[in-house]
C-alpha cells in the first residue's frame, strides 16, 4: 500500500530523475515517483487511465523472472518489448526500511531510442556491406562481396542490386568473391544462383570472378555447381566486358 511509504522516502525518490515504481507485497503497483507519472502519461493509450494497482504482470507478463524473484535474488534486470512499441529495461530491488520489508523498487528505464538506434545501426552496416558500384565499363555493376555472406545479406543485396539495374539499364553485373569468407551453408549457394537468376531475367549478364580456393573446395562439397563465366579476378572480368561492348 502506498501509505507504507512515509513522506520522506517519497521526497527522496521524487527527486530522482529515474522513473521509480513502488511495487508492494502482492506484487502490485502501489505509488510511482513524478518522472514515472510523467512516463506513464505519455503511455495512457495503453495502459488506461488507472494505473495504480495493477499487477506487475500487466508489465512483463511472462517475460518477469518469478523463480529470482521467490529465491530472493536481487536485483532482477530484465529488457524487454511493450506492446510490441517500447523497448524497456527493468530493475527490481527489495524496499527494506528499518529492517522491514515494504514491497519492492522498480526502476524502469526506457530505452526505446536505443533499440531503435541500433536498428538503425544494423541498416546502414547492410547497407555499407553490400556496394554496388559503377565501372570503367558503361552499364556494368560491380558487386564486392566482402565478409561472411549470409542469407539476409543476400536478401538486401538482391533487392539493392535488381533496383540498381533497372534504374541503370545495367547490361552486366560482376559479382567478385575476392573478399568473402566461405560458404559453410549449402542454402546460400542456391540463393546466389537465384539472385543471379533474377538478374539475368532483367536482362544482365552476370560474371563471378576472384573466387578464394577454400571457397572454390567448400562450394564444390556441399553440392553447389554454376555455370557462370568466371574470371580470376575483376581486372580479368573487366577487360571481357569492355572488350564485348566495343564489338
Amino acid at each position: 500500500m502506498t501509505d507504507q511509504l512515509d513522506g520522506s522516502v517519497k521526497d527522496t525518490l521524487n527527486c530522482l530523475e529515474e522513473n521509480i515504481f513502488f511495487i508492494d507485497l502482492d506484487l502490485r503497483i502501489a505509488w510511482m515517483n513524478r518522472s514515472a507519472n510523467k512516463l506513464i502519461e505519455t503511455l495512457k493509450v495503453h495502459f488506461g487511465e488507472k494505473i495504480l494497482g495493477t499487477p506487475l504482470s500487466t508489465f512483463i507478463k511472462n517475460s518477469f523472472h518469478k523463480d529470482e524473484l521467490l529465491k530472493g535474488k536481487f536485483p532482477i534486470d530484465v529488457e524487454l518489448v511493450l506492446f510490441d512499441t517500447f523497448a524497456a529495461r527493468f530493475i527490481l530491488n527489495e524496499l527494506v526500511v528499518k529492517g522491514k520489508k515494504l514491497g519492492y523498487l522498480l526502476t524502469w528505464k526506457d530505452v526505446t531510442e536505443r533499440e531503435k538506434e541500433k536498428e538503425r545501426m544494423k541498416a546502414m552496416l547492410a547497407e555499407w556491406s553490400t556496394p554496388i558500384l559503377q565501372t570503367v565499363a558503361e552499364h556494368t555493376l560491380l558487386v564486392p562481396l566482402i565478409g561472411e555472406l549470409t542469407l539476409e545479406r543476400l536478401e538486401t543485396l538482391a533487392t539493392k542490386l535488381l533496383n540498381e539495374c533497372l534504374k541503370n539499364e545495367t547490361e552486366y553485373v560482376i559479382l567478385d568473391f575476392s573478399g568473402a569468407t566461405t560458404i559453410k551453408d549449402n542454402n546460400l549457394g542456391q540463393d546466389i544462383q537465384k539472385l543471379t537468376n533474377s538478374i539475368e531475367l532483367m536482362g544482365a549478364k552476370v560474371l563471378y570472378c576472384g573466387f578464394p580456393k577454400d571457397m572454390v573446395k567448400n562450394m564444390v562439397s556441399l553440392g553447389v555447381h554454376t555455370n557462370q563465366q568466371t574470371f580470376v579476378s575483376f581486372r580479368n572480368a573487366i577487360r571481357y566486358v569492355v572488350a564485348e561492348l566495343e564489338n
